[in-house]
């Protein structure tokens, strides 16, 4: 799989590709294109957020951090967040299964 082929980004809403859903873990790649917001949400496992393209604000608990590609953050459980694409950007989320 060629996950910039397979993930189709719009104007409309922010693209979600699922990579693999186990037993023991998830990966899901999402795109965004420039100026585009991944609403305030919260996930109930932590995960990691492995960004493969672009830049993107990431706000939680009232900051603000710039991630670029390449760059990983742990995402911990049960706060919100939201993610902001300051350039057409591609991460993964990795989730590991109780």
């Amino acid at each position: 799989m060629k996950i910039t082929e397979e993930l189709q980004l719009t104007d409309k809403k922010p693209a979600i590709l699922q990579i693999k859903n186990s037993d023991k873990s998830q990966v899901i790649a999402i795109g965004l294109k420039e100026n585009q917001v991944l609403k305030k949400h919260i996930t109930s496992t932590p995960a990691l957020l492995v960004m493969l393209k672009g830049k993107i604000a990431f706000e939680i608990k009232e900051a603000v951090m710039p991630l670029l590609s390449f760059d990983t953050f742990d995402i911990p459980a049960n706060v919100t967040h939201e993610v902001t694409a300051l350039a057409e950007s591609i991460f993964l989320l990795i989730k590991e299964k109780a």
